[in-house]
């Protein structure tokens, strides 16, 4: 496979027309795109918004997979579009947003009372981690994927280690039974170039965050041996 790939791991923007200039951007520069919906591209976050989609976050989800689809290096993996697998170069690549589901009375409350989440996106967070959950146990499992790219990490990670006991961990992880595949990219948390490895599966992240963070992050570039 050349090394020619770029993978986004969700968060562009709020707007779909703008995450899609910038895709389109990229895709000039890439042979191949593969990109998934972070929690931000669920987003409604403008009453002008909530008008245009009726409300529905998901109606964003399946505008922006009519605008992706004219750009043909560009995969869009979504378990509400059934897009979830691509073989491309030889390797199995595979994705979804894989939200994560607040349980118990503390996570529950800490995503009510302090995530923009539960304010601009539709929908309990149920309907979206079953939804994710459900693909990346039947479809994506019997693919079985040398590289799984998804939003919300699959793995405990430094942040989450800052915040042990305030209920933050049912917001910023997705739990999986297994990892099914060897490599697995994510973002959501903000950490620039790091990687886990649990399980003999190695998890990485290269995120930029917010405007002022990280400010001399550049993309990274991964050489991997898939199995």
């Amino acid at each position: 496979m050349d090394n020619n790939v770029l993978i986004i791991a969700g968060d562009i923007s709020h707007y779909n027309y703008v995450t899609y200039w910038v895709i389109e951007e990229f895709s000039n520069h890439f042979k191949k795109v593969f990109f998934v919906n972070g929690n931000h591209d669920y987003y409604l976050i403008t009453r002008s918004q909530r008008s245009k989609y009726r409300n529905d976050s998901l109606s964003r989800v399946f505008e922006l997979n009519n605008l992706l689809s004219q750009l043909n290096n560009v995969t869009f993996f979504s378990s509400f579009t059934g897009n979830v697998t691509e073989k491309y170069g030889g390797v199995r690549f595979a994705g979804c947003t894989m939200t994560s589901l607040p349980i118990g009375e503390e996570e529950i409350s800490f995503y009510n009372g302090f995530m923009n989440d539960k304010k601009y996106i539709s929908h309990e967070p149920k309907l979206y981690n079953d939804k994710d959950i459900n693909a990346y146990n039947t479809v994506i499992s019997d693919f079985r994927p040398n590289i799984f790219i998804s939003h919300y990490p699959l793995v405990r990670t430094y942040s989450h280690n800052k915040h042990l006991n305030d209920g933050s961990i049912g917001s910023y992880m997705c739990i999986v039974e297994r990892h099914i595949a060897p490599i697995n990219i994510f973002g959501h948390v903000h950490e620039s170039d790091v990687c886990y490895e649990v399980a003999n599966s190695k998890h990485i992240s290269n995120a930029l965050g917010y405007p002022t963070e990280n400010l001399n992050s550049k993309i990274k570039t991964f050489n991997f041996k898939v199995r």
